[in-house]
């Protein structure tokens, strides 16, 4: 038996819509929102065109002419510090031929393009491009070339991204879960150590969806996972026009307190009791998940690359005091090891789900309480999906 059609963009959006509302009557989304192409393709513009992108921590481009590398739905983007300490997020596109100036990290005092020489400076003015004279005047390019500038948040220390010039600010929709993250200072925090895994065979949905759920971690992390019962989570608000999905995970053993396998770490600096004992996870989609811990946090970004490949980069944030340890590099290398035992098991789950749903009997299957993430989150999704006919209005050059 082959499998079905998995419908227009039209009808999968229309079922779409029997996912949202209350945990008893909500169905996961039909499964041609993970497996279509076709659907990938308006995805690209309904959400991750028309969306704030998470992107780095300001902490990874932390002096002037350091700058990353990222390239979201075919659109190369640099994030960069200029000289007075600003960070910029530009397209990577070089305004001559379109050469891609690079995809790589690093640190330079200006973007230079390998193909031509076309040189800007790193807040994307242009200020060389030789051999175009005497037809074209290099003050008249200066004033009129840049590489084009898309508007900037940072949130928490977090540097955000949109292609699309008239997006609502980011910060208003999040204020929901600035309480909730406020406490353990994630601006204050390092990136001390990413890791990017490619070519993952699932949806960039699968990957969001098992981070926002509760339900599985008494079975998939079993054994790993019971300091953090999933019946002491209670989830966040969603008011009408959330951007961040978020719940608190109570912990029988709190933070800066040795938990049998794990490295143990100082908390971080004026927690209370509570804050101590409590997890925050924290979605900020399309691209963001974050587990926010009492002594420092695993920021995920979630890159599409196709409806069934994703890529995943983990980033490991300590507070500052922490990296001073003698024994940093020690616990570093626990934490970072801990991948395969914490989660690999989830990288292996989403990919059964995506085979699954690729299947002739895939199902629109109903939620648990433990999975109440899942309906707010499929609400984000369907007001892009019902925004997708607002043309996007680009970037200012």
């Amino acid at each position: 038996m082959s499998a079905p059609a998995a419908g227009s963009v039209a009808d999968l959006c229309r079922q779409a819509h029997e996912s949202v509302g209350d945990i008893g009557s909500a169905r996961s989304l039909p499964a041609g929102v993970y497996t279509s192409p076709e659907f990938y393709e308006f995805e690209k513009n309904s959400v991750f065109r028309s969306s704030w992108l998470y992107l780095c921590h300001e902490s990874q481009v932390p002096e002037p002419g350091d700058h990353l590398a990222v390239t979201v739905a075919d659109e190369p983007l640099l994030v960069a510090r200029d000289h007075d300490g600003r960070i910029n997020v530009l397209s990577a596109v070089c305004q001559h031929r379109g050469y891609v100036i690079t995809d790589c990290d690093g640190s330079s005092k200006r973007f230079r393009c390998p193909y031509h020489a076309w040189t800007y400076e790193l807040d994307g003015r242009l200020v060389a491009a030789p051999s175009m004279g005497p037809a074209h005047d290099l003050d008249e390019l200066r004033r009129t070339i840049a590489l084009p500038k898309l508007r900037v948040e940072i949130w928490h220390g977090l540097v955000f991204a949109t292609l699309d010039a008239d997006a609502a600010p980011l910060a208003p929709t999040v204020a929901d879960a600035d309480a909730a993250i406020a406490p353990y200072r994630l601006g204050d925090m390092v990136v001390a150590e990413t890791v990017t895994i490619r070519d993952l065979p699932f949806n960039w949905k699968n990957m969001q969806e098992n981070a926002l759920e509760e339900y599985h971690t008494s079975y998939i992390h079993k054994g790993f996972h019971e300091n953090v019962p999933a019946d002491r989570v209670v989830h966040g608000a969603f008011p009408p026009g959330a951007g961040a999905v978020y719940r608190h995970a109570g912990m029988i053993i709190g933070g800066g307190e040795p938990v049998p396998g794990r490295p143990t770490l100082p908390v971080v600096e004026g927690l209370t009791e509570q804050e101590r004992h409590h997890f925050v996870f924290l979605a900020v989609p399309p691209l963001l998940f974050a587990a926010i811990r009492p002594d420092g946090a695993k920021v995920f970004r979630i890159v599409p690359q196709s409806a069934g490949l994703t890529t995943l980069t983990i980033q490991f944030l300590f507070p500052r005091p922490t990296l001073e340890l003698d024994d940093f590099d020690d616990l570093l290398r626990q934490q970072v090891a801990m991948i395969d035992t914490i989660d690999q098991p989830d990288l292996d789950s989403n990919a059964r789900v995506y085979a699954g749903l690729r299947s002739s009997f895939a199902p629109r299957g109903q939620l648990s309480p433990q999975e109440s993430s899942l309906p707010q989150f499929n609400r984000w999704l369907l007001d892009r999906y019902e925004g997708a006919g607002r043309p996007a209005a680009g970037v200012s050059a």
